[in-house]
């Protein structure tokens, strides 16, 4: 096959072109499918390095010259004083070096030659140096080389880090020769976004289309808890925010790239769920979160490696004391080493150095080989950071510090004579770690940071596992982090004395790391790339597995044959996530089971599934529990104290108004300005910290009238980092329940399909207290547009028994569920086997969103609906659920033999007088809520929810209070919290009146 790489960087076959873990990946693969017979052709920019290359390269000049013309759009706010279009008319041409079976092409031209003492545009030059634009000239002149040049038959073009190729899997969808796979490399913010117009005006150039609104993601409401989350991470390495003129370009990428490649299953993991880290209850609110569940099939772990020469090479022949010697340092002290390029904050060497000094300071016998690779090739390079060089210059004999790029015998024989290597990686911003395998390989000890990236090298395993490599660190996301700077102290201290006083256990360590990374070998990578790649031009569908959805917690996406074929790896999941629901599909709910669920929950911190899990079980122990994991308490100047407690915090922090702190003193503005890593933006949201108390007990001042609620992000002792939203001021005065559900039909609307005046005024006057109003219908979204226009309604809305979550102010669809044909057939088959002829509807799937029936729905039939009687014609389209209507069955029998029959493969609900409907499984108005409510930041406790249907019963007993209205089917009046009057006598606004107030009195 031919196989188009297209990378920024590829020096693995010269460190002048190298500058990070992304070339010796390029390279090392282009090696190995060469090696295997295939034609590999690298694009990357020459970096007006090509006079200097051509002394040690035969590198040919090709008969490829391009003019074209470039148009860069910058954004105003960013760029204030450049012009709105800024047009580069530049002549591309191209070289080609042919080594190792490769040709690599190297395009130039008067902007991709810019930078070429350090390839990359250092983040501070965006707004003010149009070197900026570099990697995204990159992308164009790379697209017209490939379109003109390469494009000679079918081929897959793979990019490596979606910043410096996104626009390549949308200019390629439409060719049939070229199939596209992206790299994930780095862990970039998943919602990292580039400037609308300038994605617009380039795809105009290649004449491509693409629907960006698809991308776009929508900014949390200004009060929501998802709005704090927000403006908090920020001021981090994990989240940037983006307004409405911005759009997500890795949604982009799985929108139209046929594969998606990590380098690590870690990497994989973290980036479809972000568990476990600061960022996951906003991801899960982003659009892209969806489409990495809908698109998951084409997420694929191709892997890293190590490569052969340096596998090749024997620790064991490196002269340990002549090495060290030659560095100034005592070759009989434990050696510890570090090897990356300069990122001051996500690799941790902030806290890595401040570390050493205090180790070194307080007597420990140790010495560090510490190099920070900096953009300036060569061999003399300036320190990146005085404090850094500082600590070394005090310490000499201890620390040797080097700023320069190296080549593999230099770094080669420093790891071989390392007893421990050190990577704090924090932000799981890390991915594979090609240093970390390289010196692990020599058999230097692990001590890294637990991160889910680099779970693969084993160091976070207990000590006691036979397969444990070294010694872990806790998870970081702060970019100085003095808990990981003591943690690191600390290990270091541990390692010294393992070294000295345990060397059997060392041993151990020692050859298990040596084993581990040597698996890792850029053979057994390739090879899993190119099967994936033969699949893609074969056509060969690669679904995504079960068993990960299932780690994933992705119950609603499971298949329905996955319920019964794998109950008890989901009834395992499902328990490790405290998701009642889940495991009551799988095994028995007794009380045993239930404690399980709430103790699981509670120790991760899951405070809604706790109250969720408290109230099926009639647990008001429980859920008094968590009602007291805080509160306020008066201190003696008339301010406010927040006390909070869980007995597994390690850290409780507060969500405060604020500016960030001064640096540090460790490292300068100027040094920040001039790395390799953006400097986060002030967003105007801080973290305080609580100060610890007691055993799990934490206090610190509550501001005086916060926006919105009080939001507390956890780090608790698994490392996991989680957010809890506790009630703001004045809770007692206010109502109880911060979001009202309610059914449309016999609920909410009248008889007659009308919203009553007195009704509109009840919902406004939710809406004034502060509370969400939440319209939950059976009816399909494209059905209640009408009546949610009447009500004057812009929010979300679960629509078609909770399988599809509609944005009613966007008027757009952001989820649905759809039912597959063949089943659908087969319940009809099955229930008409014992309750003969059946009339059937079906409703079809968006955006038609059409209802199909049979002609003896009788007077049921109603205009607009398309009535056949071909049945055949009612499985022609996708459908999102199934009808059934008996002439003289009663819909409750109806209802129970379907349930009967086939509730294990799907839902079965009665809804509407005369009509039952089957949906996918586990598709109920309980789920779809769920969905809405965390995305509006509420929990089941402070729902109140009306119905009138069975339909509505996993609803009500969801919610922290359910109503009937009193026209209600007798099940549902049966397990109601209350009943209000019918919906005729405006029963929702009689409850909701005596919840919030009439209009006019005080909240």
């Amino acid at each position: 096959m031919h196989v188009i790489h297209f990378a920024f960087e590829c020096g693995g076959f010269d460190n002048r072109l190298m500058r990070g873990g992304l070339s010796p990946l390029v390279w090392n693969l282009s090696r190995e499918y060469a090696a295997r017979g295939h034609r590999v052709s690298l694009v990357t920019p020459a970096h007006g390095l090509l006079e200097t290359l051509r002394h040690d390269h035969p590198i040919e000049e090709l008969p490829y010259v391009h003019e074209h013309h470039v148009p860069l759009v910058p954004d105003p706010k960013v760029w204030p004083d450049h012009p709105a279009e800024i047009g580069l008319d530049l002549t591309t041409r191209a070289h080609r070096l042919r080594r190792d079976g490769v040709d690599v092409y190297f395009l130039s031209d008067a902007f991709l030659d810019l930078l070429p003492d350090r390839l990359y545009p250092p983040p501070g030059m965006e707004g003010r140096d149009l070197a900026h634009f570099k990697p995204l000239v990159f992308q164009v002149a790379g697209a017209h080389f490939v379109q003109r040049y390469l494009r000679d038959g079918e081929a897959v073009v793979h990019g490596f880090e979606p910043y410096y190729h996104y626009l390549l899997p949308t200019l390629f969808a439409d060719d049939p020769a070229l199939r596209t796979v992206s790299t994930v490399a780095a862990n970039a913010p998943v919602a990292q976004a580039v400037y609308r117009p300038q994605v617009e005006r380039l795809l105009g150039v290649f004449g491509v289309e693409a629907d960006l609104d698809a991308f776009a993601a929508p900014l949390p409401a200004e009060d929501s808890p998802e709005a704090t989350m927000a403006r908090v991470l920020a001021g981090t390495r994990m989240h940037v925010e983006a307004g409405p003129d911005h759009v997500a370009f890795l949604p982009m990428i799985l929108a139209h790239a046929d594969l998606v490649d990590f380098v690590s299953p870690g990497q994989r993991d973290h980036y479809s769920t972000f568990r476990d880290t600061p960022f996951e209850s906003l991801f899960q609110a982003l659009p892209v979160s969806r489409m990495l569940r809908e698109r998951a099939p084409k997420l694929f772990t191709g892997g890293c490696g190590i490569s052969d020469s340096w596998l090749a090479r024997d620790p064991r022949a490196v002269d340990r004391e002549a090495v060290l010697r030659g560095l100034g340092l005592d070759a009989s002290l434990p050696v510890f080493y570090h090897a990356a390029r300069y990122a001051v904050h996500h690799k941790g060497q902030l806290e890595l150095v401040r570390a050493v000094e205090e180790v070194l300071a307080g007597g420990t016998e140790a010495v560090f080989v510490l190099r920070f690779a900096t953009n300036g090739g060569g061999q003399t390079a300036s320190a990146a950071n005085a404090y850094f060089q500082s600590v070394a210059d005090r310490f000499p004999g201890r620390v040797h510090l080097d700023w320069r790029l190296a080549d593999e015998d230099t770094l080669f024989e420093q790891a071989a004579c390392a007893d421990f290597c050190v990577f704090p990686s924090k932000f799981e911003l890390d991915g594979f770690l090609i240093a970390q395998a390289e010196a692990m390989a020599c058999g230097a000890v692990p001590i890294a940071t637990a991160q889910s990236v680099t779970a693969h090298f084993g160091h976070a395993l207990p000590a006691d596992d036979p397969r444990a490599t070294g010694l872990s660190l806790p998870g970081s996301f702060r970019d100085d982090d003095p808990a990981l700077a003591a943690s690191l102290a600390e290990r270091i201290r541990q390692a010294v004395a393992l070294r000295r006083t345990a060397p059997g256990d060392y041993a151990r360590l020692s050859a298990n790391a040596r084993a581990t990374a040597r698996r890792f070998t850029w053979s057994r990578s390739a090879d899993r790339r190119l099967a994936a790649f033969e699949d893609l031009l074969r056509d060969r569908p690669r679904p995504f597995p079960v068993e990960d959805a299932v780690r994933y917690g992705w119950f609603d996406a499971l298949p329905a044959e996955a319920w019964s074929r794998h109950r008890e790896l989901v009834a395992r999941s499902a328990a490790d996530l405290g998701d009642t629901g889940a495991y009551g599909r799988c095994a028995p709910l007794d009380e045993q089971a239930y404690e399980r669920l709430f103790e699981t929950a509670y120790a991760r911190a899951d405070f809604v599934r706790c109250a969720e899990t408290a109230r099926a079980a009639g647990r008001d122990d429980w859920a008094a529990r968590v009602r007291g994991r805080y509160r306020v308490l008066p201190d003696a100047t008339g301010g406010r104290v927040l006390e909070y407690r869980h007995p597994h915090a390690r850290h409780v922090e507060l969500a405060v108004p604020g500016t960030a702190a001064p640096a540090t003193g460790l490292e300068s503005r100027a040094e920040a300005v001039a790395s390799d890593e953006a400097v986060p933006a002030d967003s105007g949201m801080v973290l305080t910290a609580l100060a610890p108390v007691g055993d799990g007990v934490f206090r610190g001042a509550l501001p005086g009238s916060p926006a919105g609620r009080p939001l507390v992000m956890l780090t608790l002792d698994s490392g996991r980092v989680t957010w809890d939203t506790l009630p703001g001021d004045g809770l007692a005065d206010r109502p109880a329940f911060r979001l009202v559900a309610t059914d449309l039909d016999g609920t909410l609307l009248r008889d007659d399909q009308t919203v009553s005046e007195r009704t509109l005024r009840a919902l406004a006057r939710v809406a004034e207290a502060g509370a969400r109003h939440l319209v939950v219908t059976g009816r399909p979204a494209a059905a209640c547009k009408q009546y949610l226009a009447a009500l004057g309604y812009r929010g979300l809305a679960v629509c078609g028994q909770g399988a599809q979550l509609y944005d009613a102010g966007a008027d757009r669809l952001l989820s649905s569920a759809s039912l597959d044909l063949g089943l659908a057939q087969e319940v009809v088959e099955r229930v008409e086997a014992v309750l003969g002829p059946l009339e059937l509807g079906v409703v079809t799937a968006p955006p038609e969103s059409r209802f199909k029936v049979t002609p003896r729905f009788g007077e049921r039939v109603r205009h607009g609906w398309d009535v056949t009687a071909d049945r055949g014609l009612l499985w022609t389209d996708p459908i999102d659920k199934l009808v059934l209507h008996h002439t003289s069955v009663p819909e409750d029998e109806v209802e129970s033999v379907a349930r009967t029959l086939c509730g294990d493969r799907v839902t079965v609900v009665h809804s509407v007088r005369g009509m039952v409907e089957v949906l996918p499984a586990g598709t109920t108005k309980a789920a779809g809520v769920e969905r809405a409510a965390r995305l509006l930041g509420c929990d089941a406790a402070e729902t109140v929810a009306f119905g009138d249907m069975p339909n509505d019963i996993p609803l009500l007993a969801w919610a922290g209070h359910g109503v009937a209205v009193a026209n209600a089917h007798p099940a549902l009046r049966a397990m109601a919290d209350e009943i209000a009057p019918g919906n005729d006598e405006d029963g929702v606004a009689v409850v909701l009146e005596r919840l919030f107030g009439t209009p006019g009195e005080p909240s």
